[in-house]
């Protein structure tokens, strides 16, 4: 007899397919995603409000009387701190007052007159001649400033004044544009020129009454005049400003009320 056949060995049974997942169907217009960030921190700001009124309200209760409703001086006084809040954002980033003390920029500003800088649009752009600009002094200016002051004291026999330098650098000026980057200025025969054509703009308190050789204002750099023209410390005494250190142009003058008016530029 043949020989017996070794018995068959059973298959592994085959491991079940995955079933494919059901596609999402398309969000109908005005069922986007929550925004979960957003969300968070939205519930994070009105739980300090809530805190802020919980422990303001139990505060008050200590200081006011018991006829008094401590709940609403709460919520008067969240009111006004925001008003101050928005206020101090605004002063430092976006406008700020000044106040003029000097007659170099006459007739345009007197000393006592109060105006308003915006200080946003000068990040993104360089300002245009006609222009009135505050800025910080650069270093030339310092320089200049200093040896004028080593020079009156030597002409007087005096000591040499203390260095102020460093405290100087947190003054600012308010001049007007008269040139940008590439341009030639020159000053002759009581007239400023730029390019060799008469500087235009708003008419100057006074003509030059010095000279000025004819001088290419540097890449990134402006020129700067008082309307005062003999009474002003400016680029014809120290040089090209450097854009950086412009903090913003001027646009109001809002006092004394007589004098309440846009900036000629």
């Amino acid at each position: 007899p043949s020989p017996a056949a070794p018995p068959a060995t059973p298959r592994a049974p085959r491991p079940p397919r995955p079933r494919p997942r059901p596609r999402a169907a398309p969000r109908a217009a005005g069922t986007e995603k929550p925004n979960l960030a957003a969300a968070d921190v939205r519930g994070r700001l009105e739980a300090m409000s809530r805190r802020f009124d919980r422990d303001a309200t139990d505060l008050l209760k200590t200081w006011l009387p018991e006829d008094v409703d401590a709940r609403a001086v709460g919520r008067s006084l969240r009111f006004y701190l925001r008003i101050v809040a928005v206020s101090f954002l605004v002063r430092w980033f976006v406008a700020e007052p000044r106040y003029i003390e000097s007659s170099s920029m006459a007739p345009t500003f007197l000393p006592g007159d109060q105006i308003a800088v915006e200080k946003v649009s000068t990040l993104a752009r360089l300002p245009a001649p006609g222009e009135v600009v505050l800025f910080r002094p650069p270093r030339s200016a310092l320089d200049a400033e200093r040896q004028s002051e080593l020079d009156r004291a030597a002409r007087r026999g005096a000591p040499p004044p203390r260095d102020r330098t460093q405290q100087r650098r947190r003054d600012v000026f308010v001049k007007r544009v008269v040139a940008g980057p590439g341009d030639v200025v020159e000053v002759r025969d009581r007239v400023v020129y730029v390019n060799g054509a008469a500087a235009a703009g708003a008419a100057a308190a006074t003509a030059p009454a010095y000279t000025l050789e004819p001088r290419r204002v540097p890449p990134g750099s402006l020129f700067v005049l008082g309307d005062n023209r003999n009474r002003s410390f400016d680029s014809h005494v120290w040089g090209a400003l450097p854009r950086e250190n412009v903090v913003g142009h001027v646009i109001l003058r809002y006092w004394p009320p007589g004098r309440f008016g846009l900036v000629e530029h």
